[in-house]
């Protein structure tokens, strides 16, 4: 009974170390900033078709306006609506990235300007957390995206 006790020991820490060197080979820093350049240059050419292609087909977003948006289209839609309204030059600066279960999450600093009326800049500012997993082409996709805006 010990040595099956032993046997069934030493298979789960292998398991176990398995499972943690899996972790440790997802540089979550270079995901997450590789995501970001992309992220921004499709919303800085305001292309709300590749924006949304970063995001997994069944994405959720939340604006921080209270609503869920799930899916590409939908997704898409919103990006088109801040294109419309002149939003632009995004920016993301990463604070903090995490590793969980073959994920990547991050937490971040973000702005965008948009014109006024007068022709002034005008610069809005917030938080984002956003989840990404790879698709089955191992391609880092958005799989959840939130943000808030500060005053």
């Amino acid at each position: 009974m010990r040595s099956l006790f032993s046997l069934m020991a030493t298979v789960g820490l292998v398991a176990f170390l398995s499972a943690c060197s899996d972790k440790t080979t997802i540089d979550a820093q270079q995901v997450a900033q590789t995501a970001n350049e992309d992220w921004n240059a499709a919303f800085n050419a305001a292309d709300s078709e590749a924006l949304s292609e970063l995001y997994a087909e069944e994405a959720t977003l939340s604006a921080g306006d209270g609503s869920v948006r799930n899916g590409q289209q939908e997704i898409a839609t919103l990006f088109q609506s801040f294109f419309d309204n002149g939003l632009h030059n995004h920016q993301i600066e990463t604070v903090a990235t995490y590793v969980s279960g073959g994920q990547v999450s991050q937490l971040a600093n973000w702005s965008a300007d948009v014109n006024n009326e007068a022709g002034e800049t005008m610069t809005y500012r917030g938080v984002l957390m956003t989840v990404l997993q790879q698709n089955a082409d191992g391609e880092w996709q958005v799989g959840s995206h939130i943000w808030n805006m500060a005053p």
